[in-house]
């Protein structure tokens, strides 16, 4: 009796551990366009095949970005993403952008709000308490 309790009491934990270890938090998936307001996608982003582009006066509508593996774009700037750390509702990003002029490195902060919006948080003392909303657009 003692050996059938201590092997149901290892399965018992074996069992835990697995549904542990399958229900830990997955990072947030940023792939796809975002908008600074869902009604306006369609202003915003056209689509072509697979491809999401800017329209032409995407910049009168909010803007956003796009966002597709380690690359983040908007109209006028491109991004390789060089590290991500997800804390809690917190995404730290470091990347390497150009754009037609200039080369630099920014850091980004986004705070996920929903599966489908995050807010952009400036780090920069001249805009503090800043946010920008984004909302995933489906294209």
């Amino acid at each position: 009796m003692f050996n059938l309790n201590r092997s149901t009491g290892l399965c018992v934990l074996l069992a835990c551990s697995a549904l542990l270890l399958s229900s830990q938090a997955q990072a947030f998936d940023l792939t796809g366009a975002w908008a600074t307001s869902a009604d306006r996608c369609g202003k915003v982003f056209v689509k072509k095949g697979d491809q999401i582009n800017f329209t032409q006066f995407s910049d009168e509508f909010g803007g956003g970005f796009v966002a597709d593996g380690n690359e983040i774009r908007n109209k006028s700037t491109r991004c390789t993403i060089r590290s991500k750390t997800e804390v809690g509702d917190t995404i730290d990003l470091h990347a390497a952008c150009a754009s037609e002029i200039m080369a630099t490195s920014m850091q980004l902060q986004l705070k996920i709000l929903s599966n489908d919006s995050v807010s952009r948080i400036f780090r920069d003392p001249d805009f503090e308490g800043m946010q920008l909303t984004f909302h995933r657009c489906t294209l």
